[in-house]
């Protein structure tokens, strides 16, 4: 008896000790903008034990052998304050799991952890796409915007617009925090390139997002620049002078103060061109301050001003279909627009580990001028001139404020947030037409009207929202490696509307006479609810958000001439979808579906007769109702580790509920001719699909790369025509094949494309309306010695079906360029643009029952000679 008791006496301690040493735990580790840190040092003080261990690549750890149930963990990793915690083991739990532990980084160290290693080109992450600098050749004085035309998936479109699958990215950031304007054009061709460790394509759903872990609504595409040890501050500033022919000038200048608390940002220019209609001119100057005031707390101010003068000749030719036929229309526009622009911006945002708040006020100051003169000549049903002469001045004040709270209450999970949003805008028109209409009989002039009108539109708008978020954690244990959150939410928006219309005519017997039946006073206003509730799931490698809204709004129009009162309720019900998957290490796929009201604007409500266009006079519709939009996206990104070939997938589709469309009438006017008139229907039928994709594989260690991508997308478009429906199926195909070359002395970029364009109307569906663009494109730089490169551009455009005449321009460039200064700061260019003198911009868009093909005058022939001084210290 004695033997046994010693036995399990025995087995008792084997298992006392045994349960001693099974404890685990495990976690991941990432910084504010929820990228991964590896090699962070992990420490756990268990009684008078001490384990160690560090995070991998993705910043994941796990440790066993842990013998007491109240332990310290302490995690210290370079640039980055020390996270200490106290943690203990509920009776019976053997594993803690951490799903996401956030450092703060030191101000006092680097700004970010370099790991020299394996170089690997992409990462993939949630709502993140991660390309690694180093994988892309770039030279001393390259600048971001020519390391992002190397990336896969990105562009730089004519404009310097950054384009990350076809959209455009909205916000700057470096190092995860806001880069003085934020503005991504005007920084990535300036910032040079070898300061970049990381660029990183981020889906961003704002701060608050970031703060509470919630995310909705379609997110923005956030274009965030990991630096260099020790490049995340400094001094850089350029100016640049140009001259050339046609009255080319130019100056422009900027410099910027970047410091770890402050950032000082200003910037001037003036720039004057001849465009062929004249002298176009540009004077701008800004002013930006940004300033850490303590630790979590950062305020904001911003100011810009620009004038502009603006000369423009164009030519458009437009299809109009109607049961009775085609309307061809030819206008000739000459435009001359003067204005004045005043841009002030202030936020304040604060960010602590219980709150976070946020207030802001932007505010807009715009007077212009503008005047034109236009002829018209319209044939097929209706044969008519109009010659349309118009002064316009135009004064538009806007103010709007935000304001932002979010806390997280005591049980970790559970967040309160409560938003509000205020918005004030006026918008002040005066116009003075003059028209003459001259009427045919058989191609014979056989009449002509006059009339000049004085047009004076006082427009207000005001906006009120408000929203109010509450979540809550559901089941499992605070420090479970899944969560799992119930989100309700409430959202109050009105958006009012004041418009009054005074139209007085200008006769032979009479100045100023007012005409009633063109004058009117009316309010609209609309008041929509969101009352939504939706399940929110979070693991390492899968994050969704699934739910659902109710959307009851109601719309209301007053009119004060006739005296009447129209409301119309809606009631709209929609899912919420947001899922971000990580397949694989090397694939991830996300999708995102968003629905919304839009209220009908102050044109399409308008019940009196918009006779600026005594062709088209357009008439409101205070009948209609608001309109719903379904829209979803879906993503798939792949890529191979060890070639560095990726692909990327993406699919966009919208359908519309109760759209305000055009129904465009043919009506007899006062000297029994026909002459349209638009106004403005409820429909349902508009939806569109879009599929569009980018392959990427690098040759010889990224010296060379080939590209293709594409687009195919299809579109149902409604409209009507004398009250019968005319729906036009529109098609658009997009294929590109690129291939690069990066060496030391020679740079080359050669791309094919095709574009394919369709549109048929149910209304003529004989008229086929196609058109084809083939383009041919060379761009190469070869390097003289040192300091000589010397520049060619060459592009063949191939133009089929436009209506108007289409050149099939040879644009040929060429420059050649020196450097000089130390470290090649200073560089003169001589830039010989178009060459043949054969460059013509044509644009082809689709308006309701209407095709339209412009073109611009533009001069495209000219030289220009540039001086840049390019001064810069970062790190210091």
């Amino acid at each position: 008896m004695r033997v046994y008791l010693i036995l399990l006496f025995n087995l008792f301690l084997a298992g006392s000790v045994t349960g001693q040493v099974n404890n685990r735990i495990n976690g991941l580790v990432k910084d504010s903008l929820k990228r991964p840190i590896p090699n962070a040092a992990i420490k756990v003080i268990a009684g008078e034990d001490t384990l160690h261990a560090s995070t991998d690549d993705r910043g994941k750890f796990n440790l066993s052998g842990i013998s007491t149930i109240r332990i310290t963990l302490e995690i210290n990793a370079f640039g980055y304050l020390p996270y200490t915690r106290e943690l203990i083991y509920d009776l019976g739990q053997r594993t803690i799991s951490l799903p996401l532990l956030s450092l703060e980084r030191d101000a006092h160290t680097l700004k970010e952890v370099v790991i020299k290693a394996q170089v690997i080109p992409i990462r993939l992450m949630k709502d993140t796409i991660e390309y690694n600098a180093a994988a892309f050749a770039v030279r001393e004085n390259d600048r971001v915007d020519e390391l992002l035309r190397l990336m896969p998936g990105m562009t730089i479109d004519r404009e310097g617009r950054a384009l990350n699958m076809g959209k455009v990215m909205t916000k700057l950031r470096i190092n995860g925090e806001d880069f003085f304007t934020s503005n991504v054009k005007d920084f990535i061709s300036q910032l040079p390139a070898d300061m970049i460790a990381k660029v990183q394509v981020i889906n961003d759903y704002g701060d608050e997002a970031n703060f509470t872990g919630v995310k909705t609504g379609e997110p923005q595409k956030m274009l965030n620049l990991v630096t260099k040890p020790g490049r995340g501050k400094g001094n850089f500033g350029n100016t640049s002078i140009n001259g050339g022919s046609n009255e080319r000038y130019g100056l422009q200048t900027n410099g910027n103060i970047w410091r770890e608390k402050k950032q000082i940002g200003v910037k001037a220019n003036v720039i004057s061109t001849n465009n062929a209609a004249g002298i176009n001119r540009n004077i701008a100057t800004g002013i930006n301050y940004r300033d850490k005031i303590s630790e979590g707390l950062t305020t904001s101010l911003g100011y810009t001003y620009d004038n502009n003068k603006n000369n423009s000749k164009q030519l458009d030719y437009i299809e109009t279909v109607n049961p009775l036929g085609i309307i061809r229309t030819t206008n000739a526009n000459d435009r001359l627009t003067t204005s004045d622009k005043h841009n002030l911006n202030w936020s304040l945002q604060s960010v602590g580990k219980l709150s976070y708040f946020q207030a802001s006020v932007v505010g807009s100051f715009l007077n212009s001028n503008s005047n034109s003169d236009a002829t018209s000549r319209q044939t097929g049903v209706i044969l008519q001139d109009l010659a349309n002469r118009n002064a316009t001045k135009l004064y538009t004040p806007n103010f709007s404020g935000n304001l932002a709270y979010a806390y997280r209450l005591n049980k970790p999970g559970r967040n309160l947030s409560v938003g509000f949003t205020a918005k004030n805008g006026i918008n002040n028109t005066d116009e003075d037409l003059l028209s003459k209409i001259v009427y045919y009989n058989d191609r014979i002039p056989v009449k002509d009207s006059v009339l000049n009108r004085l047009v004076d539109t006082r427009n207000r708008s005001r906006n009120i929202s408000a929203t109010v978020r509450f979540s809550e954690p559901l089941g499992g244990k605070v420090d479970s490696a899944k969560t799992k959150s119930l989100d309700v939410y409430y959202t109050f928006d009105m958006e009012e509307n004041a418009n009054d219309l005074l139209t007085r005519v200008n006769t032979m017997y009479r100045v100023g006479r007012v005409v009633d039946s063109l004058s009117t006073m009316y309010t609209s206003r609309f008041t929509a609810h969101l009352l939504g509730a939706s399940y929110r799931f979070a693991s390492e490698s899968v994050s969704y958000n699934l739910g659902i809204t109710a959307q009851p709004n109601i719309l209301t129009v007053r009119n004060e001439q006739p005296r009447n009162t129209i409301s119309h309720v809606g009631f709209n019900v929609a899912p919420v979808a947001n899922v971000s998957y990580i397949l694989t290490e090397k694939s991830s796929l996300s999708l995102v579906y968003t629905g919304n009201n839009v209220a009908p604007n102050f044109t399409q409500l308008q019940p009196v007769p918009n006779t600026r266009n005594l062709q088209n006079v357009i008439v409101g519709n205070p009948n209609l109702r608001s309109t719903f939009t379904h829209t979803a996206g879906l993503s798939y990104q792949k890529t191979d580790l060890k070639t560095g070939a990726a692909l990327m997938l993406g699919v966009n589709a919208n359908v519309i509920k109760d759209q305000v469309v055009t129904n465009l009438i043919l009506v007899t006017d006062t000297l029994n001719s026909l002459k349209q008139e638009t106004n403005f229907l409820n429909a349902n039928g508009a939806y569109s699909f879009e599929t569009l994709y980018s392959w990427s594989q690098p040759f010889v260690e990224n010296t060379y790369n080939l590209e293709f991508r594409g687009n195919v997308g299809f579109a149902n478009t409604v409209s009507y025509s004398d009250y019968i429906l005319n729906q036009n199926k529109g098609f658009n195909f997009s294929q590109a094949v690129l291939l690069r070359m990066n060496k030391k002395k020679l740079i080359m970029t050669g791309d094919a494309s095709y574009n394919y364009y369709s549109n048929r109307y149910s209304l003529a569906i004989g008229e086929l309306k196609d058109i084809q663009v083939y383009e041919f494109n060379l761009s190469m730089k070869t390097f003289l010695g040192k300091r000589y490169a010397m520049g060619f551009d060459a592009l063949k455009r191939i133009n089929i079906g436009y209506s108007i005449e289409a050149k099939n321009p040879l644009l040929i460039n060429l420059s050649l360029e020196k450097s000089f200064l130390k470290r090649d700061q200073g560089t003169i260019k001589l830039q010989a643009y178009d060459i043949l003198n054969q460059g013509n911009y044509l644009i082809r868009s689709v308006s309701d029952n209407s095709i339209i093909d412009s073109k611009n005058n533009q001069i495209t022939r000219y030289l220009q000679l540039s001086l840049n001084i390019n001064l810069q210290q970062f790190g210091g």
